[in-house]
C-alpha cells in the first residue's frame, strides 16, 4: 500500500466473504447482511492478517497475510475479498478543516478466490422468502433468492411477476438481467410498486431465473403465494418517498381542479342568462 500524503495515514482493513446485493452486484467488502446458513467456510476464519496498518507519510509497505485452509477439502470455490479503508476519524479530521459538511470515505476491495479441487458443482437456487419492504425508502416486493452451492452463477436474469388473488394480470413486474449470484448467499430481488401505494391482500408471486455456470446455462420456476397484511401496507405507504410527494402533489391539485370547475360554471351560466336576454 502506498502513501502519497504529507502525514501518516491509518489504514482498516476487513477480511470478508463475498455476498449478493440488491442490485444483483457481487459485493467483497462488509455487508449488513447475514451469511447464508449453506456458507461452511467463511473466509475471515480462513485469510489471517493485521486489522489495521499506519502508513507512513509519503511511503509504502507491505502487508501479509496467511492463508490456513479448511481441514476437510472442499469443492467449488470460495470467493472473499480484502477491503482497505482510511481510519474515519482521519478522513473527517481533514474534511472539517476545509469547512464541507460533506464527508466521502472510500475503500478498496480486492477479491480472493479459493479452490482446492477441479470437481465441477451445480448451482442451485431457491426462493426462500416472499415479503414487502421498501428499497432506498421506496415500497418493493422482496423476492429472497438463495444460491446454496459453492459455484458463483453470471449472466443472471430474473423475469418476476406479482398476481393479486384471483386475477390473471400482473399487478407488478420488475424484469432484469446481466447480474451475478456469489457462491454460498441470498439476496433480496426487489419488485417495484413504482410509486404506487401497498394494498393489502393476497398475492401470488410467479418468477423465472436463468443463469450461467461452467459454461452451461440453467433456468428455475418458482411460484410463492405470500399476504400483505394491512398494518404492515399502512406503514410502507407512510414511509414511502414517492407516496408523500405524490400526496403533496394532489393537496394543491385537487384545489386547483375545483376553483376551475367554479370558474367554468360560472362562465356557463353567465352566457346562457345573456342569450336569454337576447332571446
Amino acid at each position: 500500500m502506498k502513501n502519497d500524503t504529507k502525514k501518516d495515514v491509518t489504514v482498516n482493513i476487513g477480511v470478508n466473504t463475498a455476498k449478493t446485493n440488491v442490485n444483483g452486484i457481487v459485493e467483497y467488502g462488509k455487508m449488513i447482511t447475514k451469511n447464508d446458513r449453506s456458507l461452511k467456510h467463511d473466509m475471515s476464519d480462513i485469510v489471517k492478517g493485521p486489522s489495521s496498518v499506519v502508513i507512513p507519510a509519503n511511503s509504502s509497505k507491505d502487508v501479509v497475510f496467511h492463508i490456513a485452509m479448511p481441514k476437510e477439502t472442499f469443492d467449488g470455490i470460495l470467493l472473499g475479498g480484502l477491503t482497505f479503508q482510511q481510519k474515519s476519524s482521519e478522513v473527517n479530521q481533514a474534511t472539517a478543516k476545509s469547512g464541507t459538511t460533506i464527508q466521502n470515505e472510500y475503500a478498496y476491495a480486492v477479491a480472493i478466490m479459493l479452490k482446492e479441487t477441479d470437481k465441477l458443482v451445480t448451482p442451485n437456487l431457491n426462493l426462500l422468502k416472499v415479503e414487502p419492504g421498501q428499497n432506498n425508502h421506496r415500497n418493493v416486493i422482496n423476492a429472497n433468492v438463495q444460491n446454496d452451492q459453492s459455484i458463483l452463477l453470471s449472466d443472471v436474469k430474473i423475469d418476476a411477476k406479482v398476481y393479486a388473488k384471483h386475477s390473471k394480470k400482473p399487478v407488478y413486474t420488475a424484469i432484469k438481467n446481466g447480474m451475478q449470484v456469489a457462491p454460498n448467499s441470498h439476496f433480496d430481488y426487489p419488485i417495484s410498486l413504482n410509486g404506487t401505494e401497498m394494498a393489502a391482500g393476497e398475492y401470488t408471486l410467479r418468477m423465472k431465473v436463468t443463469g450461467t455456470a461452467n459454461k452451461k446455462t440453467q433456468s428455475w420456476q418458482f411460484t410463492k403465494k405470500f399476504k400483505i397484511a394491512t398494518s404492515k401496507a399502512n406503514d410502507l405507504n407512510q414511509s414511502d418517498v414517492d407516496i408523500k410527494a405524490n400526496s403533496n402533489n394532489r393537496s394543491w391539485l385537487y384545489p386547483s381542479i375545483g376553483i376551475i370547475l367554479v370558474l367554468i360554471i360560472g362562465i356557463l351560466i353567465f352566457v346562457v342568462i345573456k342569450q336569454r336576454k337576447r332571446d
